[in-house]
């Protein structure tokens, strides 16, 4: 037992470790882009581009690598995922224009997607024993999570204390570390017997990645459109959409099962997910900007306001995996969306009355912090209490969630707070905090559906995902 226990625990901190630097580098760019301008004399219409060519194939690519996990081996995806990504960061640290660049933070997303599902479901699976999944999930979750705010900390320091091709230099070491610690600690599962070629949806595999590709690069809104070329890319992702969808049924084992989009639990956690994550992307862009402008702090200074939110997060996120033993997932979904709604509200009541950091920003990302980490570990749960041969692409399915419901966030509800700025603002504060609040609101209504007996497989409230696992095969 305690070998095991030792073991569970390596295997643990190997994973998560790999997602907080794949988490890190979505946002780590953010305060760099300013030196990388300088540097490298990009245009300001593409320095999205240094954001945006990283998320755009990390998530259009998610659902896919995780099945390819499940058809082919998740160690083996691990590591060549984590090979792509190291040998990408070199080619950003290297990169002598502006489309080096770019092409090389597309590479990285594609490694880090190869990485992310499967580092999930290998958790998932890895943990046999209903409780130390959940408070596993709590520490994934506080690592995931944490990592979005400390890639704006870290972002600030390395960029003014070595430049930012730092930024990137700082993976090679720890991707070269976290490929022999894979070979060392993540088991070597042989994968369900079979034809992998012959089960794999290569169709609905490729019109999943152009659909969510497309979504993405639209989101980003690195292109200036005119409304003919908008309508134009419309018809072509309707008519993906709906190809896809015909592929899907007709396929034997299609890339996305219908049963987890049935399946009450998974939905409801992927839609919470994507709107907690759209709401919580707004909220530090909008937070970003209003210390920055407004206050007069520099990147550093900026990157440090959001330390103890980081430190909330950690601490909050493990708690909430034994704290779904006690009370069940779905409540503290509700939790989590009432103390981020509060958050939230508080920050867009303070925005107009407040001028400083310590009263009109820090107590609302607290009480956002402290939601946010009470959701995050209940969501994972939900979303891949699957059957094990399952796991990847639900995983799949729950880190794609994330990824476009924080670009769908920041394309929707920044864009609200900058429309409604007046005097030259960037962005309207109180706009923003609350479209972000009305988003967190419906995430928790989403959450009541949920009846924690019956999607905690009945457990009286305590969760139990071999019970969820059959709720969602019964649905």
């Amino acid at each position: 037992m305690h070998s095991e226990t030792r073991r569970n625990a390596t295997l643990l901190a190997v994973l998560c470790a790999a997602q907080f630097v794949l988490i890190i580098d979505v946002v780590i760019v953010n305060v760099a882009v300013p030196a990388i301008q300088a540097d490298l004399g990009i245009a300001p219409r593409s320095l999205q581009l240094t954001g945006v060519a990283y998320t755009v194939t990390f998530g259009s690519l998610l659902i896919l690598a995780g099945r390819l996990g499940d058809l082919y081996g998740r160690r083996r995806l691990l590591v060549a995922g984590l090979a792509v990504f190291t040998a990408a960061s070199l080619a950003c640290a290297l990169a002598e224009s502006g489309w080096q660049l770019f092409a090389a933070r597309a590479a990285q997303g594609v490694g880090a997607a190869l990485v992310s599902p499967n580092a999930l479901a290998l958790l998932v699976g890895g943990f046999r024993d209903d409780r130390e999944r959940n408070r596993a999930l709590g520490v994934w979750a506080a690592v995931a999570s944490a990592g979005a705010v400390a890639g704006q900390l870290l972002g600030g320091v390395i960029t003014e204390t070595v430049g930012w091709r730092g930024i990137f230099l700082v993976n090679l070491p720890v991707g070269a570390i976290a490929i022999v610690a894979m070979l060392r600690v993540v088991p070597s599962v042989r994968p369900p017997r079979g034809d992998g070629a012959a089960r794999l949806d290569v169709a609905g595999a490729a019109l999943l990645t152009v659909v969510l590709g497309g979504v993405s690069l639209l989101l980003a809104d690195v292109v200036d459109l005119p409304a003919a070329g908008l309508a134009a890319v419309a018809v072509v992702l309707t008519a993906a959409v709906a190809a896809l969808v015909r592929t899907e049924r007709r396929h034997p084992d299609p890339v996305v099962p219908g049963f987890l989009l049935r399946a009450r639990p998974v939905l409801v956690a992927n839609t919470s997910l994507l709107l907690s994550a759209g709401a919580l992307g707004a909220t530090l862009y909008v937070a970003t900007l209003v210390m920055q402008t407004t206050m007069g702090y520099g990147p550093l200074r900026t990157g440090l306001g959001f330390a103890p939110i980081t430190v909330i997060v950690l601490l909050v996120s493990p708690r909430a995996g034994a704290l779904i033993e006690r009370f069940g997932a779905p409540r503290l979904l509700v939790a989590g969306a009432a103390l981020g709604v509060a958050g939230t509200g508080l920050l867009a009541v303070t925005a107009g009355v407040a001028d400083d950091y310590w009263t009109g920003v820090l107590p609302g990302l607290t009480l956002l912090a402290i939601g946010s980490g009470l959701s995050y570990a209940p969501t994972f749960a939900l979303a891949t209490a699957v059957p094990e041969q399952h796991h990847g692409r639900a995983s799949g399915l729950v880190n794609t969630s994330q990824e476009i419901g924080a670009a769908a966030g920041l394309a929707t509800l920044g864009a609200l707070a900058a429309a409604a700025a007046t005097g030259g603002a960037l962005v309207d504060p109180v706009v923003g905090y609350g479209a972000a609040a009305a988003a967190l609101a419906v995430a928790g209504l989403l959450a009541l559906t949920l009846r924690t007996g019956q999607d905690d497989g009945g457990a009286g409230g305590r969760s139990s995902t071999t019970g969820m696992t059959r709720s969602v095969l019964d649905s």
